[in-house]
């Protein structure tokens, strides 16, 4: 008997069963029970690690009090539908979409006293394991802190990609790497059913937008008017959409040629001299609340030279609430407001 016992403890347990009878690596153990075998019902779930910017997060098991710092962010994890994890959000709650709303009912809203952040002790008062991030500045000096003080306690984080400070402000914005995120999330949070859901909805949305405008081209013989001035912020000097951030990204997926497609970054300073010159076919104006849209027309409107430009003269302008023109859920409801506009104008 010892000599057996000796002989099966040196069996190696990689060994092929000797009868397909005794593979039974499909089956719980008898005496343990099928819960037992299951290692989500066990809680010896496998790790999960994946690449955010400059290091690798990881998390032992799906995290279950959620942070969200910024409306885009909070955006980002109701649409996942993980709002019965958030036990704060911080940030313009008020700019959280109308159908999101109800499902913050229950959770945190921090009031941050004035300041772009809470305080980090009011965060810790929740004792989270996981914050979620869209700006960079959350984990600067200035902001919340740092990631690597925020791993030291126990919470994980996640910065949105497409804001990672090593990233080359010169590399374009794309929607797979808005998607990606989506898909990060639901790796880590243990959702991804409904990032896989999100993304195919979000893919079909961009598709129908393309086609859209594809149709609206050939109805006249591909002249539909495709310059565009994307005007975000500011009149003496307007602040514009670049080469590589969301405006560039809604504006490329639909054909349309960025006038300061030349400038560098997300956003950058712009000079009317240069909108005259180019008179463009499109104009795209941001919405920031509080009147901006008035003051915007009536500053047109007062102005002998720019009030002649072809987009006023002929309403092709298009106004996009401020939440859809950045990095997020929304771009894709900014593509479909400005491909239908486009289309609508061939009719």
């Amino acid at each position: 008997m010892s000599a057996l016992l000796l002989a099966g403890c040196d069996a190696s347990a990689d060994e092929v069963p000797s009868s397909p009878d005794e593979d039974t690596t499909d089956e719980p153990d008898a005496e343990t029970g099928a819960d037992d075998a299951d290692p989500s019902k066990t809680g010896d779930v496998p790790e999960t690690t994946v690449a955010n910017c400059d290091r690798e997060v990881t998390v032992d098991q799906p995290p279950e009090r959620l942070v969200a710092v910024n409306t885009a962010s909070i955006e980002n994890l109701l649409a996942l539908g993980l709002g019965d994890r958030m036990v704060a959000a911080s940030g313009s709650i008020d700019d959280v979409s109308e159908e999101l709303q109800p499902e913050l009912d229950g959770v945190d809203t921090l009031d941050t006293g004035g300041d772009d952040y809470p305080s980090l002790e009011r965060i810790i008062e929740l004792e989270p394991d996981f914050l979620y991030s869209v700006y960079p500045s959350t984990f600067r000096d200035d902001g919340l802190a740092s990631r690597d003080e925020l791993d030291d306690l126990g919470v994980a984080t996640y910065l949105a990609p497409s804001r990672c400070p090593d990233r080359d402000e010169d590399e374009p914005l794309s929607f797979e790497e808005i998607w990606g995120e989506y898909t990060d999330l639901g790796e880590l949070l243990d959702a991804e059913e409904a990032a896989e859901q999100l993304v195919a909805e979000q893919r079909d949305e961009v598709e129908q937008a393309r086609d859209e405008v594809e149709q609206a081209r050939d109805e006249v013989d591909g002249n539909l008017g495709m310059s565009a001035f994307w005007w975000d912020v500011g009149t003496a000097d307007p602040l514009t959409g670049a080469c590589c951030g969301a405006p560039a990204m809604i504006m490329d997926e639909l054909g349309l040629i960025n006038i300061f497609g030349d400038l560098d970054g997300h956003w950058s300073d712009a000079s009317w001299e240069h909108v005259v010159e180019e008179d463009p076919d499109v104009i795209v104006m941001v919405d920031f609340g509080d009147d901006d849209i008035e003051r915007k027309r009536e500053f047109i409107a007062e102005d002998a030279t720019l009030s002649q430009l072809r987009a006023f003269e002929e309403d092709r302008v298009v106004v996009l609430p401020f939440p859809h023109t950045t990095p997020g859920l929304h771009n894709v409801e900014a593509l479909r407001t400005l491909s239908a506009e486009l289309a609508e104008d061939q009719e």
